[in-house]
């Protein structure tokens, strides 16, 4: 039992012992400013930057306000991808016998959203180079049935003014409509290059109901011959894109065959899929099966985005690590100041690294992600830090997907710099009368005090493990 009280009281000397050499401080008595205002930045390639800054200094209540900033320079980029197309517009009477709520013909509709689709595409590429083709049926009996139901309207252009002019021209020549040959005449008018992106849209409002090379007739030969041609513009490399308006989904043109034995009991509908297959399932391409009324925004929404590729430059997965030296995690209460107006960022100072660590999964074009955090004094800290220059940060590490894609890093050891400053004025010592006297022996100065007071008690810690040892 008396060994460990012993023991006991050597423990609580030794502690006292520590206490007594260990040096706190209390904040009031020092004064909080910035030494240095290094701001660190962080290049990102050509994608960004990230920028970490000390933005203000509070002496009164002993916190610094530190800011970061991750920035994506790149703006989207919106990147048109045909170089050569046709626009093959449909002619036949219907498109003019047809008026929409809105009170335009249906060709109306069509061909102001066509111009609008050139306008578009040649404002972003302005070297993409567009012609016309238009199609019906022609207006001699004779010819019918030829490539004459289709007529070469404009050789591809890229002068805005000719394309809409060229459009705004288009007749009227026929109540028959021959895909087939519209499809035919643009394919023997794109170029022979094979380096280009080549874009065939068709524009209609009815299924084919004559071919090249066919009298008039649903279905059988006419589809037959139009999807043969289809196929050929396809293997050949050219997208195929088809807006058809205004097809009726319940009348059957050929109900009993007359015409052709596989239109029997078949939908305007049915036929058109019989060729160009569904919306969800095209057979060729891109298929659009629209309503009058959206045919405009079908055209000048829908299929510019298929012709167009918006590169987003986003900068992903972006790992930001901001490391603190010792001094700070010992000193300093970290805290938010305010959060991230995107991604997460750890609540505390990860006591492993000393770090804190922020997140971002997405950095959209154009972007500044940032948030602030305080470094507040703590009320008792180490003296040993006054009148020290101490770094507010010891590095910032960051690691990021690139708006190409690849894995990268950047680092920077650049950091802002703050101090506790305290004046120490020594007091005036007065005036001691002269003492000539010698005294037989050195006389113990003040200043031992401590000294000897931990020295005995380490001498009376020793005495009582003797005492012990002897009992």
């Amino acid at each position: 039992m008396n060994k460990k009280i012993c023991v006991s009281i050597i423990i609580a000397l030794i502690m006292i012992v520590t206490l007594a050499t260990s040096v706190l401080a209390a904040n009031e008595d020092v004064t909080l400013v910035k030494v240095k205002d290094n701001v660190c930045t962080i290049k990102l390639g050509e994608d960004g930057e990230v920028i970490k800054q000390l933005i203000s200094v509070d002496n009164e209540k002993k916190e610094v306000t530190l800011q970061i900033d991750v920035k994506n320079l790149k703006s989207k980029e919106e990147e048109t991808k045909p170089t050569e197309m046709f626009l093959v517009v449909d002619d036949s009477k219907s498109m003019s016998d047809n008026t929409l709520t809105s009170g335009k013909t249906r060709k109306e509709a069509v061909f102001t959203a066509a111009k609008t689709l050139a306008e578009q595409i040649l404002k972003e590429q302005p070297s993409t180079k567009i012609g016309v083709v238009s199609f019906s049926s022609n207006s001699e009996i004779s010819k019918e049935g030829t490539l004459e139901d289709a007529k070469l309207i404009i050789e591809p252009s890229n002068k805005i003014d000719e394309i809409t002019s060229a459009i705004d021209n288009i007749q009227t020549t026929g109540g028959r409509t021959n895909i087939d040959a519209g499809l035919q005449t643009a394919k023997a008018h794109f170029s022979t290059e094979t380096t280009l992106n080549k874009y065939l849209i068709l524009l209609t409002d009815g299924v084919p109901n004559n071919s090249v090379g066919t009298s008039l007739t649903y279905s059988g030969n006419t589809a037959k011959n139009t999807k043969a041609t289809l196929k050929s513009i396809q293997d050949s490399g050219i997208n195929i894109i088809t807006v058809m308006t205004g097809v009726n989904s319940t009348y059957q043109p050929d109900p009993d065959g007359t015409s052709s034995a596989e239109a029997a009991g078949k939908t305007y509908k049915d036929l058109a899929e019989e060729i160009f297959g569904t919306q969800e399932s095209p057979t060729y391409g891109k298929f659009y099966y629209v309503l009058d009324e959206s045919v405009e925004n079908t055209i000048t929404k829908d299929v510019y985005q298929d012709v167009s590729v918006v590169i987003e430059n986003e900068i992903k997965d972006i790992t930001v690590v901001d490391y603190f030296p010792l001094n700070i995690v010992e000193n300093y209460d970290f805290e938010i100041f305010e959060e991230a107006n995107i991604g997460t960022v750890t609540p505390t100072v990860d006591t492993k690294n000393n770090s804190i660590t922020w997140k971002i999964t997405t950095l959209k074009a154009g972007e500044t992600a940032s948030f602030k955090y305080k470094l507040k004094l703590k009320e008792k800290f180490n003296e040993k830090i006054i009148n020290v220059e101490t770094p507010t940060n010891q590095k910032v590490d960051v690691e990021y997907t690139g708006t190409d894609g690849t894995n990268k890093k950047a680092t920077s050891d650049v950091t802002p710099s703050i101090m506790l400053k305290k004046d120490v004025t020594p007091e005036p010592k007065p005036e001691e009368p002269k003492d000539n006297s010698i005294a037989p022996n050195p006389i113990p100065q003040t200043g031992d005090n401590l000294a000897f007071v931990v020295l005995g008690m380490l001498v009376l810690a020793v005495g009582l493990v003797i005492y012990i040892k002897k009992r």
